[in-house]
């Protein structure tokens, strides 16, 4: 194994829909999973601001083949403490039908943070994703592949597309969830950088403004 095999590291969180099994709306029910769960998963499993999310994270990775185990391993584990507490867990950018305006914000000083600055943005931001935490060491390494990132996500994106119902309604978009994130500040695409320094300078221009 060269030294390059373990240059990247890898995370992956998921976001999970918590659902009633008979009326299969969402359910604002994450402190009976986080009660069962942390026993099993420790900080592994976590609330996210809508109560009727919760979202699970592998540890840090040395390569995809770890990530792929421990996130079958974590959705397994889910699966059976939401059964175990007359649940079950579902998967897509939105839920189908579900309103966001039923939900309950979950009792955290950083999301009550979000809610009091977003307003409506944040309380209407129902949406459930993976995210997966490429960890690089040297930091101008980073921005080149970032840079070259950017010509990879459409394609993946695409292939990910998941969520064409909201409120009850075809949306007509394959990905609407997209369409209620990008509200929010500080997401989409980023924008190329020549060099470390560019990308530390615009976050010092971000943070001044």
């Amino acid at each position: 194994m060269n030294v390059r095999d373990h240059v990247f590291t890898l995370g992956i969180e998921e976001e999970f829909q918590i659902i009633d099994p008979e009326t299969r709306e969402l359910r604002s029910h994450i402190q009976e999973i986080l009660a069962d769960g942390k026993m099993l998963l420790k900080e592994r499993v976590k609330p996210e601001m809508h109560q009727s999310v919760v979202e699970l994270g592998t540890e840090i990775c040395d390569d995809a083949a770890c990530a792929r185990q421990q996130v079958i391993q974590l959705r397994s584990n889910l699966a059976t403490i939401a059964a175990h507490d007359g649940l079950k867990i579902a998967s897509a950018g939105t839920h189908p039908f579900s309103n966001w305006m039923d939900q309950l914000i979950t009792a955290d000083e950083r999301y009550a943070t979000i809610v009091n600055d977003m307003q409506q943005i944040a309380r209407t931001n129902l949406i459930f994703g993976l995210h997966v935490h490429v960890g690089i060491p040297d930091r101008e390494e980073a921005i080149d592949v970032m840079n070259q990132a950017r010509y990879f996500l459409p394609h993946l994106y695409a292939l990910s597309v998941n969520s064409p119902f909201w409120l009850g309604q075809n949306t007509g978009l394959k990905a609407y969830r997209q369409m209620i994130f990008e509200r929010f500040p500080r997401t989409g695409i980023p924008d190329p950088f020549e060099s470390l320094s560019e990308y530390e300078d615009y976050l010092k221009l971000l943070v001044s403004t």
